[in-house]
């Protein structure tokens, strides 16, 4: 059985015209187009859950979802192609990004930062990490990447996992630490000789915009 709408609305230039039918036929009425995206908003919930104490910014637009993590700087332990053993290096303060939407696998960037965000001002470094265009976003390779399924909250521990679980290559090693230029490879064999405790900050190369312009960026 099909059924007839009770009610259409008409968007033209000048306004939105309600049609409804009723019992004595159809009557059209104008009504003002903020009061009905009141009324519509009214019906829209969002929930976070319990957000992580590092999760620094969310936003929702229709399907869309962008949720932006810090993490703190701490000692990691990455794994480099044609090696067994990990090297356990210093990594600096990062972001890492995710934007999700009803289509495909999600999108990530991830930039280093000197600090933990307090505005949208701050200034975004280029990660000290192989596999990651200037722009950001990560090269996977044959990477499992996480499925729809699991990206329904606002938690990217299990992304970060991801990230830093991969073997990193010699792709996009380059221009990635102000010391070792060539490959950012060689950047941890020397930290981990010297037994370097902390990512200096002044080895972190500026990539030229800040988190106002990345996330003004996923927008488009």
């Amino acid at each position: 059985m099909r059924a007839e709408p009770t009610l259409t609305l008409k968007l033209y230039p000048f306004g939105v015209l309600m049609q409804r039918k009723t019992a004595q036929g159809c009557m059209e009425y104008l009504i003002d187009p903020a009061q009905l995206a009141l009324q519509l908003a009214a019906t829209v919930r969002l929930e976070t859950g319990i957000l992580s104490p590092n999760t620094i910014y969310i936003s929702q637009e229709g399907v869309q979802k962008v949720v932006v993590e810090y993490r703190q700087r701490q000692k990691t332990a990455l794994f480099l192609e044609g090696t067994d053993a990990p090297v356990i290096v210093p990594m600096p303060d990062m972001l890492l990004c995710r934007r999700t939407n009803d289509k495909g696998l999600p999108e990530y960037r991830v930039f280093a930062v000197k600090n933990r965000p307090s505005d949208l001002k701050a200034k975004l470094f280029h990660v000290p990490l192989p596999n990651v265009y200037d722009d950001g976003r990560v090269c996977w390779g044959s990477v499992q990447q996480l499925q729809a399924q699991q990206l329904t909250g606002t938690n990217l521990s299990e992304d970060w996992k991801v990230l830093l679980g991969t073997r990193f290559g010699s792709h996009n090693a380059g221009r990635r630490s102000q010391s070792h230029p060539d490959d950012i490879r060689k950047k941890y064999l020397a930290m981990e000789a010297a037994k370097t405790r902390v990512y200096p900050k002044s080895d972190l190369i500026a990539a030229n915009r800040t988190l106002e312009d990345l996330l003004e960026g996923l927008r488009k």
